[in-house]
């Protein structure tokens, strides 16, 4: 297809294959060989179907959330100063839309596994045919417009043909999209797979070395040609190619950087990822470049700009999330103001009293708006408190392992102590001197251990504690380190005594942390 080709056949094409009489008695079971749409299967793979016996993978991206309007906050882009027009470290947010039935806290939302394909992109639209050598290569030459209008197709095919496939919020089907920049990079980032340290790293982990993870400018890697999907390693969250092969378009459109934040101007398309052509010294999960849909010649395309799908709910599924949400929104900056002397020192009550009083329209607005600004400062130190007792609770988790290490070695040491005979009386000494310097450690960050927890109950609620060890929980669980869930737990009860009794029993407290 040209590059002076009009779009409108290929929507028209797309929308008419979603809803073809035809396709309605397509089998939920895909029939292409697995191969063409998950090479690197997993049992923890969503696998949808496709029309002409087809399918499409995704992969569950979690975010932890404690309520409807509960996000994380996350820093994106990246601090090279030659893409700081461009890419300056920024903050944003995420949030998943389908909630976990099996874990508290935990919301999410999938991305597609790997880039779409010319086998599923033509198969959407009505082109059934039998796959060739390029049947797994990127879908590239495409505009946004294309995307956004085979996202919608396949959305509607979906939910007219495997309903029951597809995972729901409160009863309401999720639906097929584009992915917002911010729910990209997150999940090209490893999202909380990985720690907060190696989140903001210009890439994800690859020991392995770069050429297994990233097709890149070089013969030594994709030697300027792109590649099918799934050949190389994947990211954290098991996605393949998010960086090189094809660049990928997301939902947004492209804005400069205004030092912490994106400028007002919004331009043309937003690619992200790098591909096949660019350089190993270029690939980074931050890169975002602008795609200008059409020139003086026309409509543009590239070949090597290509999409994967995100597999979302929606906001308000139904009346009742519409109730939830409102009662959240209104209670946002009233934890903080709880704590405030009296209710005449309440500056979100004041504000609203003095918005009353006054006639004058232009006033009653500035009053307003003076209103939300308070409420969104009120809303921010609630959010940054949050994410403070999060931290001092990872911390009092790690010092219950640290313990629990101690212990094991002084253990260790005091039965190699007993197995020596006087023969070895020089052993035992230098033994016996390590050991001292180990029980000395040990009552040290024993001593810090509780001195964590007294922190903890002087500036946090227990409520908020326990929204914030669970949503702790989820994210130890997406690295792999759900062993420190019980010292979390252990945590926990030693604040809540603590609470209660005013003091912890220091051998107790040593007693009941179980030593590995």
């Amino acid at each position: 297809m040209s590059d002076r080709t009009s779009i409108l056949p290929m929507l028209a094409a797309l929308l008419a294959a979603a809803s073809a009489p035809a396709l309605a008695a397509e089998p939920a079971k895909p029939d292409w060989a697995e191969a063409l749409y998950n090479p690197q299967p997993d049992k923890e793979d969503l696998v949808l179907p496709m029309p002409c016996g087809g399918a499409m993978t995704f992969r569950r991206v979690a975010v932890p959330a404690e309520g409807v309007l509960d996000d994380r906050r996350v820093e994106l882009g990246g601090g090279e100063a030659k893409f700081a027009y461009s890419e300056n470290s920024r903050r944003d947010y995420v949030a998943g839309g389908f909630t976990d039935s099996k874990a508290r806290n935990l919301r999410f939302f999938y991305l597609g596994k790997y880039e779409v394909t010319r086998q599923q992109f033509d198969a959407l639209s009505g082109a059934c045919a039998e796959p060739g050598e390029e049947a797994r290569l990127p879908k590239v030459q495409v505009t946004w417009a294309e995307a956004v209008a085979f996202a919608g197709a396949y959305a509607t095919w979906l939910v007219k043909n495997a309903t029951d496939r597809l995972p729901a919020e409160e009863g309401a089907s999720g639906f097929v999209r584009l992915p917002t920049e911010a729910e990209w990079e997150f999940a090209a980032r490893g999202g909380i797979a990985v720690s907060d340290g190696v989140f903001v790293q210009p890439a994800f982990p690859m020991p392995e070395g770069p050429a297994r993870y990233v097709w890149f400018q070089g013969s030594e890697s994709a030697n300027n040609e792109l590649n099918a999907v799934g050949l190389l390693k994947p990211n954290p969250l098991g996605l393949y190619d998010m960086l090189g092969n094809a660049g990928e378009f997301v939902l947004d459109p492209f804005r400069l950087n205004k030092l912490s934040r994106l400028h007002g101007q919004a331009g043309g398309q937003t690619v992200k990822g790098g591909d096949f052509r660019t350089p190993l010294a270029d690939i980074r999960s931050a890169a975002r470049e602008e795609f200008v849909p059409v020139d003086k010649r026309g409509e543009r395309r590239s070949p090597s700009i290509g999409f994967r799908l995100a597999l979302a709910a929606p906001s308000l599924p139904t009346t009742q999330r519409i109730g939830t949400a409102r009662k959240a929104w209104e209670d946002l900056p009233k934890a903080a103001a709880a704590a405030i002397a009296g209710p005449q020192d309440d500056p979100v009550k004041e504000v609203e009293v003095l918005r009353a009083a006054v006639e004058d329209p232009a006033l009653k607005q500035r009053i307003g708006n003076l209103s939300t600004v308070i409420k969104s400062s009120i809303q921010t130190s609630n959010e940054q408190r949050a994410r403070a007792a999060r931290s001092e609770i990872r911390v009092g988790a790690y010092l219950a392992r640290k313990l629990a290490d101690d212990k094991r070695i002084i253990a260790t040491k005091e039965r190699q102590m007993e197995a020596l005979s006087t023969a070895n009386q020089q052993l035992k000494d230098g033994i016996r001197r390590a050991l001292e310097a180990d029980r000395a450690a040990l009552d040290f960050n024993l001593g810090y251990y509780i001195d964590t927890l007294t922190q903890l109950n002087a500036e946090y609620p227990e409520s908020l504690m326990l929204a914030q060890a669970e949503g702790l929980k989820r994210e130890f669980e997406a690295r792999d380190l759900a062993a420190l869930n019980g010292f979390i737990d252990l945590c926990i009860r030693h604040a809540a005594r603590l609470r209660a009794d005013g003091k912890l029993d220091r051998p107790n407290t040593l007693g009941e942390i179980p030593a590995p």
